[in-house]
């Protein structure tokens, strides 16, 4: 894997995915061990961890993993952290300490619905899953203590990609309502046209491996519309909730995040572009390092912030 020049503050990605298929079996071997180990992991910082049965696409009965604060705020927002892994991976141990930080740092609740993922299901059930999911946590708030008006849909990689789809199709279908969106170093682009695809192409998330991952997640077709697969190019991007993207300098996907952040600035979506300089795709292995600990925070405030503006201007 070449060396790019990462900040002093990181250590730097130790393996990438580079080549490999991701149809190969030693590779699907790896992720099913991280998902066991992070099924396994006990939760860090002061919080506690649950599983609760959520619904998904076609009546589907999902697995989702709760993190919760123990010294929960009930007038916290509500995350529901739609996972990334190149939507054929599953929950990590990575992913279950993010959700711990967030939910340790803002006194609130993080739902992980466990959506089913390509290696078995093409487009669209992975998306329809976090729709139906999503829509369910919602709908049970009484009983899940979920704020149902501080709704933060957050998602990264592929995750970010479903997190953008869910807000469009939450807009359309108006049958729950989303607060804000977040958005860390997003899939957005099916048709890869960014150029640091070519300049990042064997970072920690290869050129190769988004190409493949495409291909898994869409098969032989082209949707009909593209809105909910590709949310860049969605027809409009209108009236969706506030946003925060954050595309890591060095990695393939920069520019496709760029180019979501600046597609919702021109639809009038309030939105704050935060490219981190000298990072890479998924740098959240590295906790905790000061670097990883100060954008975790970041993100936290960043949503601190919107709710206490937010309910300001409601006075």
């Amino acid at each position: 894997m070449t060396k790019y020049p990462y900040t002093k503050e990181l250590k730097g990605p130790k393996v990438g995915t580079g080549n490999l298929k991701l149809t190969n079996p030693f590779l699907r071997l790896f992720f099913w061990i991280d998902y066991i180990k992070g099924t396994n992991s006990k939760p860090i910082l002061d919080t506690k961890r649950s599983r609760i049965s959520v619904k998904g696409y076609q009546e589907a009965i999902l697995d989702c993993h709760v993190i919760e604060s123990n010294h929960l705020d009930l007038n916290a927002p509500t995350i529901i952290y739609l996972h990334g892994g190149g939507f054929f991976a599953d929950i990590s141990p990575v992913i279950i300490n993010k959700a711990c930080f967030y939910a340790n740092e803002l006194s609130c609740k993080v739902f992980i619905p466990r959506y089913r993922t390509t290696y078995k299901h093409k487009y669209p059930i992975p998306v329809e899953d976090c729709y139906d999911a999503t829509k369910d946590i919602i709908a049970r708030y009484e009983e899940l203590g979920v704020n149902k008006n501080k709704v933060v849909i957050y998602g990264d990689s592929a995750g970010g990609c479903l997190a953008a789809a869910v807000s469009i199709m939450a807009r359309d279908r108006k049958e729950f309502k989303i607060a804000y969106q977040m958005l860390i170093y997003p899939v957005t682009d099916y048709l890869q046209k960014g150029t640091s695809l070519i300049k990042y192409k064997d970072t920690t998330w290869s050129t190769i491996g988004n190409t493949q991952m495409w291909k898994l997640y869409l098969g032989n077709t082209i949707p009909e519309p593209i809105d909910y697969a590709s949310p860049l190019y969605a027809k409009s991007l209108e009236n969706l909730p506030p946003a925060y993207i954050e595309p890591q300098e060095i990695d393939c996907l920069f520019d496709e995040g760029i180019a979501y952040a600046k597609r919702l600035e021109a639809s009038n979506v309030p939105t704050i572009l935060n490219v981190i300089q000298g990072s890479y795709h998924a740098f959240e292995k590295e906790y905790p390092s000061e670097f990883v600990i100060r954008q975790l925070k970041n993100r936290c405030q960043i949503i601190t912030n919107f709710f206490s503006q937010n309910n300001k201007d409601s006075l």
